[in-house]
């Protein structure tokens, strides 16, 4: 699991660092960086969302081609997969919400999303044991649309 953190640490910074992500030296201003932080935050509450209103579409979009997932578990999936798991979640899921949302902004085009999210199980007996995972996910401005390139999630006590 360090090491996917690692990876995805590393994949922030060097995407940060270059030019052709940055926009040449033109970081975003204080306007600008809010707007995204706004947007982010929206997309990542629909995201939360999904799994009361199962709109995959929704996945779709945001979802970049190329994205990977490293799960709590160390497993990796890509776009296709991620996705494809989601009808048995919301099978599995009685409940998930987010808390401590933090949108960081580097560059017009490259920002990190940290926060905490809370999934509760549904039980046969009725029990709803609950789970709590820190997760990151990098977003890309691609053609106008931010894109979730990659995301990582850590159980936590």
């Amino acid at each position: 699991m360090r090491l996917a953190w690692l990876v995805l640490a590393f994949l922030a910074f060097a995407l940060a660092a270059s030019p052709d992500a940055r926009g040449a030296d033109d970081p975003p201003n204080e306007e600008v960086r809010h707007a995204i932080v706004r947007t982010l935050e929206g997309l990542e509450e629909q995201w939360i969302g999904v799994y009361v209103t199962h709109d995959l579409s929704f996945l779709e979009r945001i979802i970049a081609p190329d994205f990977v997932a490293t799960l709590a578990g160390g497993a990796m999936r890509g776009k296709r997969e991620h996705i494809a798991a989601y009808p048995a979640d919301f099978e599995a899921f009685a409940s998930v919400v987010a808390s401590e949302t933090k949108v960081r902004v580097f560059t017009r085009e490259l920002a990190v999303v940290t926060g905490l999210y809370t999934a509760r199980l549904r039980h046969p007996e009725g029990k709803e044991p609950s789970g709590r995972f820190r997760y990151t996910d990098v977003w890309l401005m691609r053609a106008g649309s931010w894109q979730c390139v990659a995301t990582q999630e850590t159980q936590v006590p």
